[in-house]
């Protein structure tokens, strides 16, 4: 079973790379552009597992209304 991922450890240390890259190498550099393409791959995945976690099975649905149904 995978591990859940600690985004925000993981948000920290890519900002702490972002800002070394930023003051060491400037903002148009190779260096700098990877490490933001990195953070927003981050939050793309972020973005897309909590709109995954929040999909209802409709089995589950279902059994859930039977129980709120008003016969």
């Amino acid at each position: 079973m995978e591990e859940p991922t600690d985004y925000n450890e993981l948000i920290a240390q890519i900002s702490v790379n972002l800002r070394n890259a930023l003051n060491t190498f400037g903002a148009s550099s190779p260096q700098f552009q990877n490490v933001l393409i990195i953070l927003k791959d981050c939050l793309r995945e972020m973005d897309e597992k909590a709109r995954n976690s929040n999909s209802v099975d409709p089995d589950m649905l279902d059994v859930a209304m039977s129980f709120l149904s008003l016969e």
